[in-house]
């Protein structure tokens, strides 16, 4: 028989037990719904782009052991002849697809326009996602790799993040952009080995070369101006981008290119809109490397990232602790206290994505700070 005190032991138990079962209940039933919830496409259809055609490769996740396959070319007319050939296997529901294919920029122009156009459902995934979700892997083809991109589909729909195409404004200077980048980078070329040439006390060849390359530097600095011009007058005649614009720009070292660019690659912030999220794409965000006892690393920035706007920002933080009081007083503070200066920067470029983020999230102009 048992006491009192032990009875009052063993309810408890009970109730602990009870209250266990039910919260383990509950997550697995919101578990379950999840799960339904991803699984909307019965059919994973992966595409592999290359310039001149596309591999296809059909899997129906009723039955995964049978996989359909097609060639086409990278054409309207290609993928005219891909959309008949889906229509024609048994059984095929465009409502029930997802269309996954790895992001390969201008040679998925035309497939993903005419996709959008018959309302199917696109994902552009990562090709260093998809890689690295097979584990090891031997041999490789067009056919085999559109094969892996479909199993991938099937497998990770819990993954999806379904593609929206960029607004034609947003399309048009995006290219101009690059343009500039590309007139920027030919200046540089030829420029740099005449500034080499002179510190190393050949004044009189690299005069004659710098004559000699003279229109064209002109001609460059000219074609410079009239696409900064071409692309600040696609802003002001948008109403929601140059008010985006106006905003980022706010941000004190935030100048034309960062803002620029910024915009495009985030798609106006509708594609990331997290201020960490966007430091780790733009590969500021510092992460922890140690494991163990014996690997004990610097917490450092990873080199996966988006180079051009990590370069962006490290020339508006060299503008940014020279302007604005509380970055400059936190620089200089750091940098006293003995922290590299690199460290501090990269740690002033996340505090600029922050406030840039907020900005933008609030819709209000930024408010500089003075002494």
């Amino acid at each position: 028989m048992q006491t009192g005190s032990s009875f009052y032991e063993w309810l408890q138990i009970e109730i602990q037990a009870q209250g266990l079962l039910l919260r383990f209940q509950r997550i697995l039933i919101n578990d379950c719904i999840k799960f339904l919830q991803f699984m909307t496409y019965r059919f994973s259809v992966g595409i592999d782009v290359s310039k001149a055609t596309v591999d296809v490769a059909l899997l129906d996740s009723t039955q995964p052991e049978i996989v359909h396959h097609s060639k086409f070319t990278n054409s309207e007319a290609g993928v005219n002849d891909l959309l008949h050939w889906l229509e024609s296997v048994p059984g095929f529901e465009q409502q029930k697809a997802i269309f996954c294919m790895e992001a390969t920029g201008l040679y998925c122009h035309t497939l993903t326009e005419q996709l959008q156009q018959n309302n199917m459902a696109i994902w552009i995934e990562n090709s260093v996602q998809i890689k690295r979700s097979m584990g090891i892997q031997r041999g490789k083809d067009d056919k085999t790799d559109a094969m892996r991109i479909a199993r991938y589909a099937c497998k990770n729909q819990e993954r999806i993040r379904l593609w929206k195409p960029v607004r034609a404004v947003v399309e048009k200077i995006k290219h101009l952009a690059t343009l500039r980048e590309r007139l920027v980078q030919t200046q540089k070329k030829l420029l740099t080995p005449i500034e080499e040439m002179k510190a190393s006390g050949d004044a009189s060849l690299a005069r004659l070369l710098e004559k000699s390359i003279q229109k064209s530097i002109a001609a460059i600095e000219k074609d410079l101006k009239r696409i900064e011009a071409e692309i600040l007058s696609l802003i002001e005649k948008d109403e929601s981008l140059n008010k985006l614009y106006l905003l980022i720009t706010s941000v004190v070292g935030i100048g034309f290119v960062t803002a620029v660019n910024l915009i495009v690659h985030t798609n106006e912030f509708t594609s990331l809109n997290d201020s960490r999220k966007l430091a780790c794409y733009c590969g500021v965000a510092p992460f922890v490397h140690q494991s163990g006892s014996s690997i004990r690393g610097k917490t450092r920035v990873h080199p996966m990232a988006n180079k051009k706007l990590k370069t962006n920002l490290h020339m508006a933080s060299l503008t940014a602790v020279k302007l604005d009081y509380d970055l400059k007083t936190y620089y200089n503070r750091k940098v006293a206290e003995g922290k590299s200066k690199l460290s501090v920067l990269n740690a002033v470029k996340c505090k600029m994505l922050a406030r840039v983020v907020a900005v933008v999230n609030k819709q209000t102009p930024y408010v500089k700070k003075t002494a």
